[in-house]
């Protein structure tokens, strides 16, 4: 018993977990028991000023209580930030959607990244088909872009590394935070993922499938720009170099069958054309760029960290 107890205590030591809320009475209570029943008793609740007994449940639990500053979830999440003082954080959702046996999952894995996600395993029963779909989609365009290969980067469970959440710039407000956190992440650090058991939300569902999935894909494209310029930019000129290109062979193919030619369409053509090349010019000169950015920012973290690579190993 004393075993056990140190190690819990040794736990609370190192990970603090994160709950971001928001009128979340009906499911907190059961997810902070189970949180418990795993070991982890040191839980940040970052509350969004609820309106329900969310607070109250959360302190009767023995969690400790902030009020976030900033808007949605993302605010939440800077919130907690600014606070953690351990050396890892679990940012886990509130409505007992995500089953907490499988954090160990996740610890396993600590040492050795600085992201650490639970891909959910979907299926009819805990989500569907349309939230599936959206989600494959979302994954889909954000491996593209990033050049990464995961299954499930909107989850809201996730390890991170204190130091490396630290570093994160969020400029999204809303559900999207999960996106941008996976994408500097993985432009700059390590990433993986390990599967976890998902279960229908208890309480009222605040994600909306078209609002909130067109936001998510906009919100990729924005922090791809910016933090894989390389491939967003000679995904953009290979999009451009197409239509560019077929409207200038028509209006070649004009011009050798009648003598004429359409300017307008050739000028159209043309610009299209010009501009694909010079994003692809772009993406190729961002490439070298990012490159030298990361092996400098890894001989960095090397330097000023030898005990975490040390371990990584």
């Amino acid at each position: 018993m004393l075993e056990k107890e140190s190690v819990i205590l040794e736990l609370d030591n190192v990970v603090t977990t994160v709950i971001p809320t928001l009128n979340e009475e009906e499911g907190l209570g059961r997810v902070l028991k189970e949180l418990q029943a795993v070991g982890l008793r040191n839980v940040l609740i970052v509350d969004g000023y609820s309106s329900d007994r969310t607070v109250d449940i959360a302190r009767k639990f023995g969690a400790r209580v902030i009020y976030q500053h900033g808007k949605g979830k993302a605010g939440a999440i800077k919130t907690a930030i600014d606070e953690v003082d351990t050396p890892y954080m679990l940012i886990i959702d509130g409505d007992f959607s995500y089953d907490t046996s499988c954090v160990p999952r996740l610890l396993f894995h600590m040492n050795s990244h600085d992201e650490v996600i639970g891909a959910r395993v979907l299926d009819g029963a805990n989500m569907s088909y349309l939230h599936r779909f959206g989600n494959k989609i979302i994954t889909k365009v954000f491996n593209i872009l990033m050049n990464a290969d995961l299954s499930d980067v909107c989850s809201g469970m996730y390890l991170l590394r204190s130091d490396s959440a630290r570093d994160i710039h969020l400029a999204s407000k809303g559900f999207e935070v999960e996106v941008e956190i996976a994408a500097q992440i993985a432009s700059s650090g390590s990433i993986t993922e390990v599967p976890v058991n998902y279960r229908p939300r208890i309480g009222k569902q605040k994600l909306s499938t078209w609002k909130h999935g067109f936001k998510i894909l906009a919100g990729i494209f924005a922090v791809a720009r910016t933090y894989n310029p390389a491939v967003f930019y000679t995904i953009l000129g290979t999009l451009l170099v197409i239509p560019g290109g077929s409207i200038l062979l028509a209006t070649l193919m004009e011009w050798a069958r009648t003598g004429d030619v359409t300017m307008h369409w050739f000028l159209i053509g043309i610009s299209m054309f010009l501009v694909s090349m010079q994003a692809m010019g772009v993406g190729v000169v961002s490439l070298i760029l990012r490159r030298t950015e990361l092996r400098t920012t890894r001989m960095l973290k090397k330097i000023l960290h030898p005990n975490v690579y040390a371990n990584r190993m």
